[in-house]
């Protein structure tokens, strides 16, 4: 059930041009059209990108900044390092490293872009730079760099677009060389803001390892990680050496060394030191060559990866002033693993040593152990331990990649992150712009001709004149007497209003009580806040059951019946009563005998007020008291006017079932707001409550009292039974509890599907897929009763089985023809289908088609689990 679907591929259509070519599918003319259509994908020239650049450096030689310069011929433009997402691309500066500069900061334009608000096409804005721009940023310098020979080679790459829709990517290179002396503000946010040096501030401790020693198999069976330092024992002032290795399964690789967390969709490998390691460490090293390849063809935007076993070593710095004792040797190391088609998700691993420093230094080295880490943990890590070594370089001749800002890929900010502000709950906000209170207005206006339209009803229209009559007729045609009567008679009326208003507000005090109001709810407010119950599914259901029903009731499927004590002689001798008393006892029981035509229309009214405050309770049921009571009023002032009352007849039906179709309209209404998952088992439910409304109008027709009782029992069996079944097992969500976590194919993941499942199977893993769709009704049979289960899930986690979910609802996307070929190599033609492909058998697969049991999905996990081989531990200490 998905509602905004036709939105979305609206959307998709409009921004397939971008997505094509963020992809790599297409080509030359991207966002062709983005101001204009004529010449559409016009013969423009070539942009004619320029790029120059030049360095200055402040008088004390310590800090500098680096201008780069870009232009483009006349009508075309390009874009900025800011260009939100989505939309053209942004561009890139990117600094060689150099061993002369410590750190980049963030480059910044020397006048603001042309702003081009989103569009049919483009959604985000378009920040524009038009003939030329030069960007700036603030540089460090090492200790005695020679400005005067010292180069620096600049990469620029983006997009440069013409006035007519023609779009290109660009790329150009530079070499900044010395432009003078002048005196420069230093950007203090690319220091550091504690710089650990080696000391031996922290005195030895004796350290217990978290760990295991031992090579470390990461979560998703696709590397084994091992590490050791040498040598153990050092004397102050030594150094150790740290040697990390991962080594990938299958066709799995491990992304290259980055001293921070790369801004590209996949995670680079990083390495820090833990805080319990307060030492220096240089840069990793790899003798595994880095595999590069452009992310996207025709952009140059490169992936820089390893294949196959590869170890990074570095050296960690030991006091010169180091005392006699342990020391824990602790870091953390990021990485992920992918194939060409499919990643696993960024980790980290904890790395955990004992260094003895004493006299004399070993020769020996010693094992890591190693222990789950998230990934974030050692990206903050990362950043803190390569911040200790620029500050650091500043006295020693180390040579480590800068820091970068926001100009290039693997450029982290270098900004120094501020200590987190305490949280305040008790913050008093001014609200400069009160609302008016206009909206109280419309609500008294609404419930007065929501009212005064209740007189329209067929069982209440034709006693009103009959009413009118029987009150002149009384006080013999008296004016003032007649008026005081119908006044009277309107009290009555409006007395049952307010008897329900009493009954909507204790019963919004109830569940207040029951569940009292979220955090965030207005201070002092009276009841549960509108906005409050309009977001909770729960209420939003009760208004759809209450608006249908009451629905069905104004179309004829059934009729509300009157109480049966109101035909009781008591009150019938109470309603016959002259005078003033007889009078309110007539509005009283006129009103009440009015349900079956007035209750559908109070039914929703009574569920909205539920959620409101106790005095708007009251004005909206007094009011619409007030408007049902208003002819009596007004005739009563001069009862001539009886004459211009509506003749009952055949219309007063159809007006009532037109009301009914309002009321439709009205469910569909609440059905859009309701939230995704709760659509499909509202929708059982009122098919349900279709068939025991039909069922309580046919009581009236049964001649058998047992008959009549028993047919009311079985609606409400029917209604409840349902409901109770629909909320239970149709639910949809991303996973139930305690069954299986879905890997979902979306469409755009179809073509690498095969491929995938392909590359998993020869790193050993099991993979059960299940293709499934929304116009498949036996697939959704299977999902909920045999496959989406406890029992599988409890095999799924024991065998640890890859569980995909491929949704091909969408028969008609381009890739549709990817899941249609794979499921004919499969040997079957349409859905259901479950397909189990065993691990370490490339190639092999047990199908699973039609109508499908529990027991036999879970044999058939079962039967490929024994197949499956038995792929041999892979382990880098084994190289």
């Amino acid at each position: 059930m998905k509602r905004i679907a036709p939105l979305a591929v609206a959307l998709i259509l409009c921004c397939l041009p971008t997505l094509g070519f963020a992809q790599g599918f297409g080509g030359g003319d991207l966002f062709q059209g983005i101001e204009g259509f004529d010449d559409f994908g016009g013969n423009q020239n070539d942009p004619n990108l320029e790029v120059s650049a030049k360095f200055f450096v402040d008088p004390s030689g310590t800090h500098g900044r680096i201008d780069v310069k870009a232009s483009v011929g006349s009508g075309w433009c390009l874009y900025s390092i800011t260009q939100p997402k989505g939309g053209p691309i942004a561009t890139k500066i990117k600094i060689e490293e150099n061993p002369a500069i410590l750190a980049v900061g963030n480059f910044t334009p020397d006048h603001k872009p042309k702003i081009v608000p989103p569009d049919k096409i483009i959604r985000v804005a378009q920040e524009k730079f038009y003939d030329t721009v030069t960007w700036s940023a603030p540089i460090l310098l090492a200790n005695g760099t020679d400005a005067g020979s010292l180069k620096l080679d600049v990469k620029l790459a983006g997009q440069s677009c013409h006035d007519k829709g023609t779009c290109f990517p660009v790329s150009g290179d530079a070499v900044a060389k010395f432009g003078g002396t002048e005196k420069i503000a230093k950007d203090e946010t690319l220091l550091p803001e504690v710089a650990t040096k080696p000391s031996a501030a922290i005195p030895p401790t004796d350290y217990k390892l978290q760990g295991t020693i031992g090579d470390y198999k990461a979560e998703s069976g696709h590397a084994i990680i091992s590490g050791k330092f040498e040598p153990a024992q050092v004397t102050p002032g030594d150094k150790v050496t740290v040697s990390l290795s991962i080594k990938p399964t299958g066709d799995y690789h491990v992304y290259a060394y980055s001293p921070t967390d790369s801004e590209f969709s996949y995670k680079a490998t990083v390495v820090g030191l833990g805080e319990q390691t307060p030492w220096l460490s240089m840069k990793p090293k790899t003798e595994n060559p880095v595999v590069e390849k452009p992310l996207i063809e025709g952009l140059p935007d490169i992936v820089r990866y390893h294949e196959g076993v590869t170890t990074w070593k570095f050296t960690v710095q030991i006091p010169i002033d180091a005392q006699p004792g342990k020391y824990p040797l602790v870091g953390y190391l990021g990485y992920q693993t992918c194939t060409n088609t499919t990643c696993d998700r960024p980790s980290a691993v904890m790395f955990e040593g004992v260094v003895q420093v004493g006299d004399k230094a070993g020769t020996d080295s010693s094992p890591l152990a190693f222990s789950k880490a998230p990934y974030s943990t050692a990206a903050e890590r990362a950043k803190i331990t390569n911040a200790e070594v620029q500050e650091a370089l500043g006295e020693t001749s180390m040579v480590v990649p800068p820091l970068r800002g926001n100009s290039g890929d693997d450029q982290p900010e270098a900004k120094v992150v501020a200590p987190p502000v305490p949280l305040k709950d008790s913050i008093a906000w001014e609200v400069l712009n009160p609302p008016e209170n206009a909206s109280l207005g419309w609500i008294i206006l609404l419930s007065f001709i929501g009212g005064a339209i209740l007189n329209l009803m067929p069982c209440v229209l034709p006693v009103v004149g009959l009413k009118i009559l029987s009150f002149v007729n009384q006080a013999g045609k008296h004016r003032g007497q007649v008026f005081m009567l119908n006044l009277i008679y309107s009290a009555g009326v409006i007395f049952v209003f307010m008897i329900l208003a009493v009954f909507s507000s204790s019963l919004n005090l109830i569940v207040e009580a029951i569940a009292p109001p979220t955090e965030g709810a207005a201070a002092g407010s009276d009841g549960l806040a509108w906005g409050q119950w309009s977001g909770d599914w729960r209420y939003i259901l009760a208004m759809i059951v209450l608006v249908y029903t009451m629905g069905l009731s104004m179309l004829g499927v059934w009729e509300l019946t009157m109480p049966s004590f109101l035909g009781s002689g008591s009150v019938a001798s109470a309603s016959n009563q002259s005078g003033y008393g007889g009078a309110f006892f007539k509005g009283i029981i006129t009103t009440l005998l009015s349900t079956p035509c007035s209750g559908p229309f109070l039914g929703p009214v009574f569920g909205y007020t539920i959620s409101q405050p106790v005095f708007v309770t009251f004005l909206v049921f007094g009011f619409i008291g007030l408007g049902m009571a208003s002819p009596y009023l007004i005739i009563g002032i001069n009862p001539r006017l009886i004459a211009f009352l509506p003749k009952p007849g055949n219309w007063m039906v159809a007006f009532k079932q037109i009301m009914g179709f309002v009321m439709m309209l009205t469910v569909v209404y609440l059905m859009y707001t309701l939230q995704d998952e709760w659509v499909v088992p509202t929708l059982v439910l009122l098919v349900a409550l279709g068939a025991a409304c039909w069922m309580l109008g046919q009581v009236h027709t049964l001649e058998h009292k047992s008959s009549r009782i028993a047919t009311t029992i079985g609606a409400f069996v029917v209604a409840i039974g349902v409901g109770v079944f629909s909320f239970t097992s149709l639910v949809e969500g991303e996973a139930h509890d305690g069954q299986i976590a879905w890997d979902t194919y979306a469409e755009e993941r179809w073509p690498a599907l095969e491929n995938d499942i392909y590359a998993r199977q020869k790193a050993g893993e099991t993979v059960m897929v299940d293709f499934t769709a929304d116009w498949c009704p036996t697939c959704k049979f299977n999902y909920y009763t045999a496959i989406n289960t406890a029992g599988v899930g409890a095999v799924v986690d024991e065998h640890k089985i890859v569980p995909m979910l491929v949704d091909w609802t969408n028969t008609t996307h381009d890739n549709s023809g990817k899941v249609q070929s794979f499921i004919n190599k499969l040997g079957s033609n349409s859905i259901p289908l479950l397909a189990i492909f065993p691990g370490g058998q490339p190639g092999k697969v047990y199908v699973l088609s039609d109508l499908l049991t529990e027991s036999k999905v879970i044999e058939s996990l079962n039967a490929a689990q024994e197949t499956s081989s038995s792929v041999v531990k892979q382990t880098a200490m084994n190289e």
